[in-house]
């Protein structure tokens, strides 16, 4: 199971938002983010290689890892700030999960396994629940911003 959602594009994204976001600045986050990436490439690649005898693809998603790292990164960075702009930033994973799992979830074969289907009741209560806290969270940060007017109900 963990092979799976180890092999899925939205956990090496996050990945890079959350080294991001405990980066606090979008220009660290940035760098982190990369950095975080290319570290996590050379391991699968090295690793992949000893146990498999593969790895023949690590230039090339080093060259992919690099700008979405620096991408992701900085939008974990922005997880944090109030608004709009922190509720978009951290629903980016939840909802690039959920995405992923419509468009390709991770099935490796026709025939489901117990293992395919834990990886996705684990996806699909992760992107829930992320989705969740964040607009949970962004409904408080706006109530508490209008604490002293009559509170509406925008969330």
């Amino acid at each position: 199971m963990l092979s799976l959602l180890m092999d899925a594009g939205w956990s090496w994204a996050a990945l890079a938002v959350a080294v991001g976001w405990l980066a606090r600045t979008w220009a660290r986050g940035a760098l982190v983010g990369a950095l975080a990436l290319l570290a996590a490439t050379g391991a699968y690649y090295v690793t992949d290689a000893l146990v498999a005898g593969a790895g023949t693809d690590m230039v090339a998603w080093t060259l992919v890892g690099l700008p979405f790292g620096l991408v992701l990164g900085a939008v974990g960075a922005t997880i944090r700030r109030p608004g709009w702009i922190g509720l978009f930033a951290a629903l980016t994973v939840p909802v690039g999960a959920a995405v992923q799992m419509v468009v390709l979830p991770p099935r490796p074969h026709l025939t489901l396994t117990p293992a395919i289907v834990l990886a996705e009741v684990v996806v699909w209560t992760a992107a829930v629940l992320g989705a969740g806290l964040a607009v949970y969270r962004f409904c408080v940060e706006r109530r508490a911003g209008l604490s002293g007017q009559r509170a509406q109900s925008s969330c």
